[in-house]
C-alpha cells in the first residue's frame, strides 16, 4: 500500500514539473515574439476618439488611440495615446512617415478591430523613440507640445496616482483590521487531559 502511494506522488510530480517546462517553454517563445523588431510603414491612420472615429488627427483631447495598417506585415496595429503622440512628435504632426521605424508589437490577438498593439518604437539606427506619456516627468518642452494642455493632463494624472495611493493604504488597512479581528475572537486549545479544540471570544 505505501509503494502504490509513493508511486502515485513520484506520477503527480512528474507531471506537475513537466506542465512547469511546458509553461515556461511557451512563455520563452512569447517573449521572443514581443522583442522581435518589425519594420513599420503607413500614412494611413484611423484616430478613435470618445464619440467618433476620423482620419485627421484632432489632438490628444479625448483620444482613446489610433489603428494603423502596417504595410510591410499587413497587419492593424493598435496605437495606445501615447504612441500616438509619439508619432505625431516624429512626423511633426502630419503623421506622414518619410521611412519605415522598427517597432515591438503584442501577441496576435483573435476577434477584434486589431491584430496587435504596438508596444515600442525604434529609429533605424537603433535609438528608441520615447513615449510621450503622462507619466513621464523626464519630457521636454517640445515633447510636451504635443499635448493639448501637458499641465493640467500632468496634475490630473499626479491626482489620480494620490488617489490610488489613499485607496490601497485604506484596502491594506482594512484588511488589517479584519484579520485582527478574526484573531482575536478565536483561539485555539490543547490539554492532554481534555483534548483539543475551538475557543470564541467574543
Amino acid at each position: 500500500m505505501k509503494d502504490i502511494k509513493k508511486t502515485i506522488i513520484i506520477l503527480v510530480l512528474i507531471i506537475l514539473f513537466s506542465s512547469i517546462t511546458v509553461c515556461s517553454a511557451l512563455t520563452d517563445e512569447q517573449n521572443r515574439i514581443i522583442e522581435e523588431k518589425h519594420d513599420f510603414y503607413t500614412d494611413e491612420f484611423i484616430f478613435e476618439y470618445n464619440d467618433h472615429n476620423t482620419t485627421k488627427y484632432e489632438g490628444d483631447s479625448g483620444l482613446k488611440g489610433a489603428y494603423a495598417k502596417n504595410r510591410d506585415d499587413g497587419l492593424t496595429y493598435y496605437l495606445p495615446v501615447e504612441n500616438v503622440r509619439s508619432i505625431a512628435y516624429i512626423t511633426e504632426g502630419s503623421f506622414k512617415l518619410s521611412e519605415h521605424i522598427d517597432v515591438k508589437h503584442s501577441l496576435i490577438v483573435e476577434n477584434r478591430s486589431y491584430d496587435c498593439i504596438m508596444l515600442e518604437m525604434y529609429k533605424k539606427d537603433g535609438s528608441e523613440i520615447p513615449k510621450l506619456d503622462i507619466k513621464d516627468s523626464r519630457l521636454t518642452n517640445e515633447q510636451k507640445s504635443y499635448f493639448d494642455d501637458y499641465d493640467t493632463q500632468r496634475a490630473d494624472y499626479l491626482q489620480q496616482q494620490q488617489q490610488y495611493a489613499l485607496e490601497d493604504i485604506e484596502d491594506s488597512y482594512s484588511r488589517s483590521s479584519s484579520h485582527k479581528d478574526k484573531r482575536s475572537k478565536y483561539s485555539y486549545y490543547y490539554s492532554p487531559r481534555g483534548g483539543y479544540g475551538v475557543i470564541y471570544n467574543p
